[in-house]
């Protein structure tokens, strides 16, 4: 069971590393493709919701297809299990021209914290806060609702690693706005 909780650190050191892009890997992927003039780096900034807490986003925008969003979401929705997530991820776009909407795909990483104000003392559990590193990945849809203005939702397969001997896994639920600054 303990290179179980070992896996899950080394899945998500890999993957924060591979988030973390080379001057080669950037100037490629990262590179406008079609060549278009004027297109500059686009920041955005909105609120998110995903599974019980709530908070700030920052985006920023490569290009039409590559993006990274970092968010802290200090705020629970459930005052009796207190859920918290810090992290950032890195979003590929699929655009259309068919639907109104772009499906998106993305992978995470980050820091959650968690305690529960009703503990159970047939376990013999206290109210302590927890603190573990996860993962995420998923998909989603986003909406623009103007030029400037976006709605987007997603669902996303979360672990945690929040004992030495065990993971938590969590189908979570988000949705967002965000506003694009030009």
């Amino acid at each position: 069971m303990k290179n179980l909780g070992m896996t899950a650190m080394a899945k998500a050191a890999l993957l924060a590393c591979a988030l973390v892009p080379s001057t080669f890997f950037s100037a490629y992927c990262f590179s406008d493709q079609e060549g278009q003039e004027g297109d500059q780096e686009k920041n955005s900034f909105g609120i998110r919701y995903s599974y019980s807490c709530m908070g700030l986003t920052w985006r920023h925008a490569f290009n039409a297809l590559n993006q990274f969003e970092a968010f802290i979401q200090p705020m629970a929705t459930d005052p009796v299990k207190e859920f918290n997530f810090y992290g950032g991820r890195y979003i590929h776009n699929f655009p259309q021209t068919e639907f109104p909407f772009t499906p998106y795909i993305f992978m995470g990483v980050g820091m959650s914290t968690y305690q529960n104000n009703m503990p159970n003392p047939v376990l013999n559990e206290n109210n302590k806060l927890n603190k573990c590193l996860g993962y995420a990945v998923g998909q989603g849809v986003e909406i623009p609702l103007s030029d400037k203005l976006s709605f987007s939702g997603d669902v996303a397969i979360t672990r945690l690693n929040n004992e030495p001997d065990q993971m938590l896994g969590i189908i979570r639920l988000g949705m967002g706005m965000h506003y694009t600054l030009k």
